[in-house]
């Protein structure tokens, strides 16, 4: 930007002076006289000419009106200054950055609660909680539902709870519901997934708390949660779909400020269902290895 600006300054100086100030007058007529002292060919014949008018140019009266950059070059567009962040959405293309602050910071306080209910899990195992339940006529996999189940239900309210703060003291404001509703459900079984895998995968709470913590940190900032996926490079937007934050965090950008509708918002909602299937496959594989 300020390397546009001092483009932009120089070139109407630097052509204002020579297309009507001293110093381009005396150019002129210097290089005129250098052309004299050249052999004629087509070349010189063409950029006498050329001088020539430049000088017919120069000796006309200069503007009165006290604008130095009169007969200078200027800048082919103008432009303008729009606030970016704050207020109520401008519109499909009016970036709120309320709206991404609130998107980033509740999947991120989201994936918290993931990584203290898998370390939940872990300590259930270590008390010996854990082996109780096993005991009861229950399926493995039934009790890793039921309590992903709770889980993903306390996430969806946490995120709905988040955006209505949002909605009533920002002024953010949702386009679609249905979408919205839609996404936060989603990765609240992204969540509530990623908290079982931790504990399947998990050998001690301590442990495994400590590497969640750096996992999350990295998918939310690969996810654009801290800033917007949009300003990131080209290679790391491509790479930062292999996220599940990234679907979450674009999802909910959707049917804010962008102003978008469930349909715009299917494609982010099937790939967090994926990733939370996966999820829930690798952690019920892992729990089954682990009681075999």
């Amino acid at each position: 930007m300020v390397k546009g600006m001092l483009t932009q300054q120089v070139m109407q100086v630097v052509s204002s002076e020579m297309f009507g100030g001293p110093g381009g007058r005396e150019a002129t007529e210097r290089n005129l006289a250098m052309l004299k002292e050249q052999p004629e060919s087509a070349d010189t014949l063409a950029l006498r000419d050329i001088l020539v008018s430049v000088q017919k140019y120069q000796a006309l009266p200069q503007p009165t009106d006290g604008a130095a950059a009169a007969r200078g070059m200027s800048v082919p567009f103008t432009t303008s200054d729009e606030g970016v962040g704050g207020g109520k959405r401008a519109g499909p293309e009016g970036y709120n950055a309320f709206a991404h602050a609130f998107a980033g910071m509740g999947v991120q306080f989201l994936l918290f609660m993931g990584i203290d209910m898998g370390a939940g899990l872990l300590q259930a195992r270590r008390s010996g909680v854990w082996n109780r339940l096993l005991a009861a006529p229950v399926p493995l996999s039934t009790l890793l539902l039921a309590r992903a189940a709770s889980s993903a239900l306390i996430a969806f309210g946490v995120m709905c709870a988040i955006f209505a703060f949002a909605v009533l003291v920002f002024d953010v404001e949702i386009a679609s519901v249905a979408g919205f509703a839609g996404v936060a459900l989603c990765f609240a079984l992204v969540t509530a997934s990623f908290g079982v895998l931790i504990a399947a995968f998990g050998k001690t709470p301590e442990v495994a708390r400590g590497l969640a913590l750096f996992a999350t940190l990295l998918m939310v900032m690969l996810g654009g949660a801290w800033m917007p996926s949009f300003m990131f490079p080209v290679w790391l937007q491509k790479a930062s779909v292999a996220v599940p934050t990234r679907w979450a965090v674009e999802g909910l950008d959707a049917v804010t400020w962008r102003g978008l509708d469930l349909d715009a918002v299917m494609p982010a909602m099937a790939a967090q269902l994926g990733f939370a299937l996966l999820f829930a496959v690798l952690a019920v594989w892992k729990f089954r290895r682990i009681e075999d």
